[in-house]
């Protein structure tokens, strides 16, 4: 693509007029895929300056560089090409090398501290239910056809959004459904993306701290962007948020809640189980009319997750019956799973990492009147060091036995990090075990349980991976937890 369609839609400044006409082959932001005929853009991150990797570009072939300011020891031969912020800038111009693929497909984004994933991955399979070839981007990864792509981000880069979503097209795609993290939306990774629908699930105290957000006001505005962004907002009315997001938005919105008056309203909540499944039946008002139905994870937060798709759904123009069948038989992958894997004790893995999100998984299962409710967890390391208290305080609160262990330390000592969460139970009369090994600990807290207890083990959910020393190390949450049962159950 000539250098000059690149940057439409952009405010520039460049030292050669005539290099507007110069062919550009691929956008790059990491100097190591530099090569002749790229383009460099710098991108100034919390640890890294791209401006220290310009002559390592320039090396490899690059001669085209985006930068924030000049640098004195570029070479003659490069054309420079100078921008206010070059993550906008990135932004705008991967939409414009990848012809603006968002503007062809639908596209619904779903913000909030928790319920993004299930929204958005219950929004896929309701459409690809009745027929609509639809993806999703998120925590989980990217799914469309038969592909299945890791992210490395919740939301993943403005670059890698728009060649996904032009793969995605190119494949047959005509919808996705992405959740919109709120460090996407601060580092303009969603600036470019044409957003039908704009989801608000909650708000809570998250992601604050010296390599998230500086405030919760700050984390509040950058979650509500997302309705600028957006032609038609759907907003959960019971979160303390809501009206807050309607205040700001520029789009149309419609409400759905349990507790406050709606569009759309549940009532007659009741919890279901059969089984080893747990679910929750509830009635539903849209328009005057009330409609019952059933959906296979429990509590009050799965039944705003459906209603949000509901609406969603409904405003696309899928018929409600579909809808509900839908919703009535998906579950998804580490969000209250129950895995079958002991006769008389119900085990649940959950992703579960934060204060709010643990307590709603907590109190959920304790209305199901467990003898024990016993929980495996840990908290990130290096980030959100408020997490752990507030875990802490929620187990030391609500179980009879907390299992402490490992859960993405990074390049903390793990056992650290579980003595400061030990610091909630001091004056608790829950059990508390420290295992750092996070296998073993999930033994150990099986080992223990008796028939009717509750083992929960939160923290990981689908994801297959530790986070060890800044690096991934393969773990899989699921195959672990099947083989310490199996432990479980030769010794017994």
């Amino acid at each position: 693509m000539e250098l000059s369609q690149l940057l439409l839609g952009l405010d520039y400044e460049i030292n050669n007029e005539k290099d507007l006409q110069l062919d550009v082959n691929d956008i790059i932001y990491d100097s190591r895929k530099a090569q002749p005929e790229t383009l460099f853009l710098s991108i100034h991150g919390i640890d890294l300056n791209g401006d220290d990797y310009v002559l390592d570009a320039y090396e490899r072939g690059c001669r085209i560089f985006i930068l924030e300011q000049e640098l004195q020891d570029l070479p003659t031969d490069t054309t420079v090409v100078l921008v206010s912020d070059t993550r906008q800038a990135l932004s705008k111009m991967s939409a414009n090398f990848f012809g603006h693929p968002s503007k062809e497909m639908t596209v619904v984004g779903v913000t909030g501290t928790k319920g993004k994933t299930t929204v958005a991955n219950y929004i896929k399979k309701v459409l690809c239910g009745v027929g609509i070839n639809a993806g999703v981007i998120g925590t989980m990864g990217i799914f469309y056809n038969d592909q299945e792509i890791e992210t490395i981000n919740t939301t993943p880069e403005s670059y890698e959004l728009n060649k996904t979503m032009r793969a995605m097209l190119d494949a047959g795609v005509t919808a996705v459904a992405m959740e919109v993290s709120s460090g996407g939306l601060m580092m303009n990774r969603v600036d470019d993306i044409d957003f039908d629908i704009g989801i608000f699930t909650n708000l809570s105290l998250d992601h604050i701290g010296p390599r998230e957000h500086p405030t919760f006001e700050h984390y509040r505005d950058c979650k509500s962007r997302l309705f600028n962004l957006c032609k038609y907002g759907i907003i959960n009315a019971d979160d303390e948020y809501a009206e807050y997001m309607i205040e700001h938005a520029t789009c149309p919105t419609t409400t759905y809640s349990v507790h406050h008056a709606s569009d759309y309203q549940a009532h007659d909540i009741q919890l279901t189980r059969d089984g080893w499944h747990l679910g929750v039946a509830f009635t539903y008002d849209h328009k005057g009319e009330k409609t019952q139905t059933h959906i296979s994870t429990p509590g009050e937060f799965s039944v705003l997750n459906a209603l949000a798709v509901l609406a969603t759904t409904q405003y696309l123009g899928v018929p409600k019956d579909e809808i509900l069948k839908t919703l009535s038989r998906v579950t998804i992958d580490g969000r209250v799973e129950v895995l079958p894997v002991l006769d008389d004790v119900t085990v649940v893995i959950d992703f579960a990492h934060n204060g709010i999100s643990l307590e709603n998984v907590l109190t959920t299962l304790l209305d199901y009147h467990p003898k024990h409710l016993i929980c495996v967890f840990g908290s990130i390391g290096n980030r959100a060091i408020i997490r752990r208290k507030e875990l802490g305080d929620v187990a030391a609160k609500y179980c009879d036995v907390a299992v402490l262990t490992a859960d993405n330390p990074d390049r903390e000592d793990p056992q650290i990090i579980i003595d400061e969460i030990a610091e909630s139970f001091v004056d608790s009369k829950c059990k508390v075990l420290k295992i750092a090994d996070r296998s073993e600990a999930m033994y150990e807290a099986m080992k223990l349980a008796q028939p009717g207890d509750m083992v929960v083990i939160a923290g990981k959910g689908h994801e297959k991976y530790q986070v060890i020393d800044g690096k991934h190390v393969f773990y899989d949450e699921r195959a672990e937890v099947i083989k310490a049962a199996e432990r479980v159950k030769k010794e017994k």
